[in-house]
């Protein structure tokens, strides 16, 4: 198999949308980044706690969840499992208008019953991982935690178990209060002239956050729901002002980029190295997958996966790899440039330094005077 081959197996997995293939590709790309320009040892391990289990929870714990809630509401709602997960631009196709009443509210209590599970978890990412610090290190203060300053109490550190047990009591609360709004409004649907006003309301959410058969989401359509929870819970748990700006300059740059960044660029790359190897891997504004071109006859398959994999590997690395890492090192910078400056400014303001300003400028005063008298005499 050659190195062309090779290459070719491992990012076809990056391109699909499925859960695996999702968190290598965000978590690869994302963690090495960061990692590589952590400034201590407790923000690296902040950064890995927060990037595996932000990919694990986003990307393995709905489908878990989805899947969990097929086999349960098919069974409430007196369907096949097979009915509940049709996709929904196929729902057309039942023709008994109770059969279909009832797969689209399954289809509901699923996706409802789901984000019940997982908006707890995604919020709860960024106050754990500050409280897995601070019962380590004692560390209470962003600045302490990368390195600028020095400051770690101990009785912090028993304070912060009992804000753990706190974060995940009421969580847990929240996501019981969820379901039971979920159990409520799949209650009230049942009845007809209540679903007929909702039916429209209905179908949208349907088609916007339906899942595959296999639990998977559009990103776009997921995104837009779970990391609006995501952005809340680290400007949430911000331990001080230039944490939130860290998070500010963070999210204004990457959640875009996210979405449409891939968009921007993986056109004109895809055109220079179509023109290098003389293929056409994007063909009329469209770019072959993987699973294309490996279909295609093995005379052409060679330059075509040439042309893919460094289109493909340099979009990923742009978009995803060195975007992560000027973010990181664009925080980086700021941050200590405006601590520096901010604690120079804070020196210059001390009654100390005031007065002792104020000492030196009598002491030149006299000398002055002295200097005088004696030139007089």
């Amino acid at each position: 198999m050659s190195n062309t081959t090779i290459a070719a197996n491992i990012l076809k997995t990056l391109e699909t949308s499925s859960s695996i293939g999702m968190f290598a590709r965000d978590t690869g790309g994302c963690l090495i980044s960061k990692l590589a320009f952590s400034r201590s040892k407790d923000e690296s391990k902040e950064i890995g706690f927060a990037e595996l289990s932000e990919s694990a929870v986003f990307y393995f714990s709905a489908p878990a969840a989805a899947r969990l809630g097929a086999d349960i509401f098919s069974k409430t709602n007196n369907i096949t499992k097979e009915e509940l997960t049709t996709p929904f631009k196929d729902l057309k196709n039942i023709t008994n208008p109770k059969k279909l009443k009832s797969v689209k509210l399954g289809k509901f209590a699923q996706i409802a019953s789901t984000f019940s599970l997982i908006l707890p978890l995604v919020f709860a990412i960024a106050p754990l991982r500050n409280l897995m610090t601070l019962s380590k290190s004692g560390k209470n203060d962003f600045v302490s935690v990368v390195g600028l300053e020095n400051k770690e109490e101990e009785n912090k550190k028993q304070e912060a178990k009992a804000k753990t047990k706190k974060l995940a009591k009421t969580l847990g609360l929240t996501a019981l209060g969820a379901l039971a709004a979920t159990g409520i409004a799949s209650g009230l649907l049942k009845n007809d002239k209540i679903y007929k006003k909702a039916e429209p309301l209905l179908d949208k959410t349907l088609k916007h956050f339906d899942f595959t058969k296999t639990g998977d989401l559009e990103l776009m359509h997921y995104g837009a729901l779970i990391y609006p929870v995501s952005i809340a819970s680290y400007f949430y748990a911000s331990r001080d002002k230039y944490e939130k700006a860290e998070n500010a300059r963070r999210f204004s740059i990457t959640v875009p980029l996210m979405f449409f960044g891939e968009k921007l660029i993986e056109k004109p790359i895809y055109k220079v190295f179509d023109k290098k190897f003389g293929t056409n891997v994007m063909d009329n504004g469209k770019i072959k997958s993987y699973k294309e071109i490996l279909n295609m006859p093995l005379s052409e398959q060679k330059q075509y996966l040439k042309s893919k994999n460094l289109s493909y590997g340099l979009t990923f690395f742009i978009n995803t790899m060195a975007i992560a890492g000027a973010v990181a090192l664009l925080n980086r910078i700021e941050t200590k440039r405006n601590y520096a400056r901010e604690k120079a400014q804070n020196i210059n303001k001390r009654p100390d330094n005031i007065l002792l300003k104020d000492s030196i400028e009598q002491w030149k005063t006299k000398n002055i005077q002295i200097s005088t008298l004696q030139n007089s005499i």
